[in-house]
């Protein structure tokens, strides 16, 4: 039991780290998105992995020569299509807010990446009290996330035609929103996929030498990667059509570098404390962990949006309709700690 609430103190960490790891955009000076996710994307998702990587597991050379090359091959696909997903999250957040853009991408991918998992690698558990309470907890998350989404689109219309400019500096619809955040909910749940099916590179790393908790990193150092490199490329795409090269380092302020890696450092550690928690949770970790996590995470943003004032002057059935989905957030928090702790 004491591990168990080891693991639930890890998720309720992750929750809140990665909830507010997006909280630097909104105070970016000179750069646009497209400087910030690639200063953000080659600290995340290469430079701090292998540094941890480094600190945490012996003999990597060997882990990865012992693996097989199918798990490698999966883990890193795993990777590449939540990079994908993560681009379209950056641009979700931005042209969305925290409050709600962050939260419609966390509901759909949580679901999906907490399911999966629950009945491909554990469906004895499916059917029992601890599976049945799962899958009713995303349900219930699924409800606040689509309150969430009703309330932002009656906000936009309330403010006029489409919503305010983000960092890409352009206006775009609800509609279109919509579909960046669906795409960006269904690929980002891959990275727990990475996690879930890479296991065989975290048993090969313990078994040479690393401890249960830093052998997940030997996974991360695959998968974060091969999805990073998505990101890198799609900026330096966008760099290249909008000329905005020299933004990147004549026309900068030094804060815009530290946001960056503030980001990354929120993020890329929020990742490593989810394989802690996981590994804390037993069975369930790769399902309850993810769940927890997100709608931890979904309820750590909604606040932060509030108090950068996303919804500033915004009364009425929006806001009842926002209240209402976070409510209902919570209320799933409670029913995925009541699946774990009945495993």
């Amino acid at each position: 039991m004491a591990l168990f609430l080891l693991g639930l103190f890890w998720i309720l960490a992750v929750g809140i780290t990665q909830g507010a790891f997006t909280l630097p955009m909104k105070f970016v000076r000179r750069w646009k998105w497209e400087h910030l996710w690639l200063i953000y994307s080659v600290a995340a998702f290469f430079i701090l992995p292998y540094l941890v990587v480094l600190w945490t597991v012996p003999r990597l050379g060997a882990v990865f020569a012992h693996c097989d090359a199918g798990v490698l091959w999966r883990t890193a696909l795993f990777g590449a299509g939540w990079g994908a997903g993560s681009v379209f999250f950056g641009l979700g957040v931005d042209a969305l807010g925290m409050a709600l853009g962050f939260s419609m991408m966390t509901g759909i991918y949580t679901a999906l990446g907490a399911l999966i998992p629950l009945a491909v690698q554990t469906p004895d558990l499916l059917w029992r009290r601890s599976g049945t309470l799962i899958m009713t907890g995303n349900a219930v998350m699924t409800v606040g996330m689509v309150l969430q989404a009703i309330g932002g689109e009656r906000r936009d219309k309330l403010a006029g035609a489409g919503v305010p400019a983000g960092l890409l500096g352009e206006k775009i619809s609800f509609g279109k929103n919509l579909v960046i955040c669906l795409a960006s909910g269904v690929l980002s749940c891959m990275l727990n996929f990475s996690y879930a099916f890479g296991k065989p590179i975290a048993d090969t790393a313990q078994q040479l030498g690393a401890t249960k908790d830093g052998a997940v990193n030997a996974v991360w150092l695959v998968a974060l990667p091969a999805g990073g490199l998505l990101n890198v490329l799609y900026c330096l795409h966008l760099m290249r059509c909008n000329s905005t090269w020299p933004m990147l380092y004549r026309k900068t302020a030094p804060a815009d570098w530290v946001h960056a890696w503030v980001m990354a450092i929120l993020w890329t550690g929020s990742v490593i404390l989810y394989g802690w928690g996981a590994n804390d949770l037993g069975r369930l970790g790769p399902s309850l962990g993810w769940s927890l996590w997100n709608a931890i995470l979904i309820i750590t943003t909604v606040i932060c949006g509030l108090l950068t004032h996303e919804w500033r002057g915004v009364r009425g059935r929006p806001f009842t309709l926002l209240l209402a989905g976070t409510a209902v957030l919570i209320l799933s928090t409670v029913i995925l700690g009541l699946g774990g702790a009945g495993a």
